[in-house]
């Protein structure tokens, strides 16, 4: 968690919009009009309320139409509540503005706007948005030929890949950017860069490149006479000193930005500083210290509204109260961890929905036109029975193939939401519960609360990535891991858990369908009898050419042995969950179109040995 943090969302561009003034065949008094307001916004930082009363004077001379004055004016308010520190009323506008400029068929300033409203959704955590935002920024520059803002978009993207570890691209747009700005002599855009540069080193533990780049940033801050700019600086200064265990000169470059960001009434700098303060803190044992600058942090964004933030706070102080024995406290942080985690991704799936709201409206307005057309066809060629004839046979053929594959993609649907119902059977989480119950029992509050956070955090995973078609291993193996603990909990730990992987391998590029293994292991469990201090169960990942294949091992009775067992006993148990496996992974082949894959299952009896073995293949896919 320590080595997540990152101050470079300051660094993004707010452009306050400029070259008002090419419009064609404009009247002396309109170019003077767009002048002055270009100067008003270019002021708000300055004195917000006395170039707000300005402002408003200035634009009820307007000499455009009442559209495009309306457009001006949240314009302009955009800016006023993004110093403001106001971020949702900042995105509201910035959207009117969008609007009212695209009614009154102006797109001189749509690169502007699009780069502010990634700008406010980034600060909100919200990349998916931000990113799309940026890329229209970008594509808009571009067809205008103006290198300045073609810059300010590589260097925004690149912070955004920043987000998600996608270093290459990040490297691909910041590069583009500072070629960009060294062309240009932007020296403060240069400095800006090079910061973001340190961050990525840093949190690719290159210390020295990131110490490297953060003095030249800092000696090119200095020179501008940017405090703003040598406070950020400082803060990830003071971050990455405590990295290296250096406490002193990391609590000297906090104290240093927090005089500054106090200063300038910067209150976004002064979060990330004392969120980050905290965790040095923390690093370093002093846990009072780490609470008090933590809490800091939470009251002053309680106005601003920064959620990724908060939510890393959160789970540090989810750690401090534990740390102090305040086991209530640690508990109300962590639901709030949960409901605020819940509620980004949340926003994010309704974001996909909306968009793909979007693309279902396109669509439906396309197939009507196809339809009135086919409609006026058939009217004009009344006459030519024949060729009507074929061609409502044809549109009959078509209507019945599109209705196959909404069947098939509804059996898919149902399918997924039975996999969802069966991931966690009724014997594991009775079973669970039994073993809560026992650890509460013997009033164990450090080891009840573990258990319940782990179950908890293992029941959201599964509900959260049950959805997707197509999750990383890293993920994968987060799932695998979490069950595995909260199961060993159930046997004192005597069952020997490990995966592996081939080198070649990369956990956050690989592409698997979600919880596929989970079954196996589960039945390892419930019917292997590993009850032995020797018991183990060893997950194994290879490549096979275009195939990715899953290796699960145990040690348990094996199958021919259970089978008698539960004959003996009189049980007769039938494994829904594998049955489902069996089922997802014919679908998954025949969506591949790839060539039938089979599942094997064998008793290592006949190799002499105990246990069981189940390997099974997958189409390899990779995020490129």
């Amino acid at each position: 968690m320590f080595t997540t943090r990152l101050l470079i969302a300051s660094f993004l561009i707010l452009l306050v919009n400029q070259n008002l003034c090419s419009q064609d065949s404009m009247t002396d008094q309109s170019d003077q009009w767009l002048i002055r307001m270009n100067e008003l916004m270019a002021n708000v930082p300055t004195n917000i309320d006395s170039v707000l009363q300005l402002a408003n004077e200035h634009l009820e001379r307007c000499p455009f139409s009442e559209i495009k004055q309306k457009a001006f004016y949240h314009s302009f308010m955009a800016e006023v509540y993004y110093f403001r520190q106001e971020l949702d009323n900042s995105l509201k506008a910035y959207q009117n503005s969008l609007q009212n400029f695209r009614i009154c068929n102006d797109s001189s300033r749509f690169a502007v706007l699009y780069n502010n409203i990634g700008l406010v959704h980034y600060l909100k955590s919200n990349f998916d948005s931000a990113l799309v935002a940026y890329n229209y920024s970008l594509e808009l520059e571009k067809k205008a030929g103006n290198k300045e803002g073609i810059a300010m978009s590589y260097q925004n993207l690149g912070i955004i890949y920043g987000k998600w570890e996608r270093y290459e691209q990040v490297y691909e747009y910041y590069n583009n950017a500072l070629a960009l700005y060294e062309e240009l002599g932007a020296y403060a855009s240069i400095a800006a860069v090079t910061n973001n540069l340190a961050v990525i080193a840093v949190r690719r533990e290159d210390y020295n490149s990131g110490f490297k780049y953060y003095k030249k940033a800092y000696a090119a801050y200095r020179e501008l006479g940017d405090e703003s700019g040598m406070a950020k600086v400082s803060t990830n200064l003071g971050r990455l000193f405590g990295l290296q265990q250096q406490y002193v000169r990391a609590d000297e470059y906090f104290k240093r930005s927090l005089e500054m960001f106090t200063r300038l009434h910067d209150n976004i700098g002064l979060v990330h500083t004392y969120s980050m303060r905290g965790e040095v803190y923390l690093k370093n044992g002093k846990v009072n210290e780490a609470l008090s600058a933590y809490n800091k942090a939470e009251k002053l964004n309680e106005k601003i509204g920064l959620r990724e933030v908060r939510s890393d706070n959160l789970q540090e102080l989810y750690s401090v109260y534990k740390e102090l024995k305040e086991y209530k406290l640690a508990n109300e942080v962590l639901e709030q961890y949960y409901a605020l985690s819940d509620s980004i991704f949340d926003e994010k799936q309704l974001d996909k929905v909306i968009q793909l709201e979007k693309k279902y409206h396109t669509e439906k307005s396309k197939n009507e036109l196809v339809v009135m057309q086919a409609k006026a066809e058939r009217n004009r060629l009344f006459m030519w029975g024949v060729s009507l004839f074929f061609l409502l046979l044809t549109i009959i053929v078509l209507i019945w193939v599109y209705v196959l594959k909404i069947r098939e993609k509804q059996r898919q649907l149902n399918m997924e939401h039975k996999v969802l119902r069966t991931q966690m059977n009724p014997h594991f989480i009775f079973n669970s519960l039994s073993a809560l119950q026992c650890i509460i029992m013997e009033n164990n509050q450090e080891d009840a609360i573990d258990f319940v956070a782990d179950f908890a955090g293992l029941m959201r995973l599964i509900l959260q990535y049950a959805q997707e078609e197509h999750i990383t291993l890293k993920k994968e193996k987060e799932i695998l891991d979490k069950y595995m603990s909260i199961q060993n909990r159930r046997f004192d730990n005597k069952i020997n858990y490990k995966i592996d992987f081939e080198e070649q391998i990369e956990l956050n590029a690989v592409l698997v369908p979600p919880m596929l293994t989970q079954p196996f292991l589960e039945n390892a469990i419930e019917h292997g009898h590993l009850t032995e201090e020797d018991s183990y169960i060893h997950v194994q990942l290879q490549r096979r050419d275009d195939k990715l294949e899953f290796s699960v091992e145990d040690n348990g009775i094996g199958i021919g042995n259970s089978m008698k067992k539960n004959k003996k006993t009189g049980k007769s148990h039938k494994s829904v969950a594998m049955d489902l496996t069996k089922e997802r992974l014919n679908l998954l082949n025949n969506r591949e179109n790839a060539e039938a894959v089979t599942l094997k299952i064998e008793d290592l009896s006949v190799y002499g040995r105990k246990g069981t073995r189940v390997v099974f293949q997958v189409p390899y896919m990779t995020l490129n």
